[in-house]
């Protein structure tokens, strides 16, 4: 196991797992993420939204992590943030990269972040940032882990995602999004996503979301129903305008859950 960036620096066909988790609300429920994982000589890559370090707490444990050879990066959603206006989008890429530099989190992958009820108009996700020729060129020294990471990987591998709070081998990773008929493959449960790693002959990226996982099964099971709930009922009040645009304005709200 290795981070994101330690498996671009493999030799060629070498095998590899590598954590990446993203974190978009808690850093405290990343660093205990992170604390297990150190105990048993594990690095992963931590991909943290920006607004996340306007707190001292939790730059001090990101610093931390980082110290237990994690790799902090940054989990961007700038086009989304500006609504599809590139040139915003970069301005603000360029402060928050400058941020973490700033805090001495350096990193050699990054990650776009998914906004699944933001509605866009003349783009597809915040993907496009970074498949924007001109942008992508700029910043030769980051492999954006979703986008392009394939052209750089040393093996074939697989991606694997809990997103909707279920194990899913993502069909197409980087391309998914302006296909949205491709359907990803179930995994099932946690017995299954493990006889998936030990006995395929693949290279995984197995990514997850550190805030929603919980100690007790009650918990889990508990905010499994609550995003069901809200899922569907999102899925039936989006198709009146009033609800989808009040829904489009705070789409960042999503992420809570």
């Amino acid at each position: 196991m290795c981070t994101a960036e330690q498996s671009l620096r493999l030799p060629k066909e070498t095998r590899f797992i590598v954590l990446k988790h993203d974190v978009e609300t808690s850093v405290p429920k990343a660093y205990r993420l992170a604390k297990i994982e150190h105990k048993h000589g594990i690095c992963g890559s931590y991909y943290v939204q920006a607004y996340l370090l306007e707190d001292g707490n939790n730059v001090r444990l990101l610093r931390e992590m980082q110290e237990w050879g994690h790799e902090i990066s940054y989990h961007y959603d700038v086009l989304d943030a500006h609504s599809g206006n590139y040139e915003a989008a970069e301005k603000d890429f360029i402060k928050n990269s400058n941020l973490f530099m700033k805090e001495g989190f350096l990193y050699g992958t990054i990650c776009q972040h998914g906004n699944p009820i933001k509605n866009r108009v003349g783009y597809t996700s915040n993907r496009d940032f970074f498949r924007h020729k001109e942008i992508r060129n700029r910043y030769p020294q980051w492999v954006d882990v979703v986008v392009d990471y394939s052209q750089y990987a040393i093996s074939e591998y697989k991606y694997i995602s809990d997103a909707s709070y279920r194990w899913n081998v993502i069909t197409e990773p980087e391309t998914n999004d302006l296909h949205p008929y491709i359907k990803n493959v179930k995994i099932g449960n946690f017995r299954n996503l493990i006889e998936l790693i030990t006995t395929e002959g693949y290279s995984f990226i197995i990514s997850t979301h550190p805030h929603r996982w919980m100690d007790k099964a009650w918990k889990i099971y508990s905010k499994i129903v609550l995003f069901r709930i809200i899922r569907n009922t999102v899925i039936v009040i989006q198709k009146v305008p009033v609800f989808k645009w009040f829904l489009n304005k705070f789409y960042f709200i999503a992420k809570k859950i």
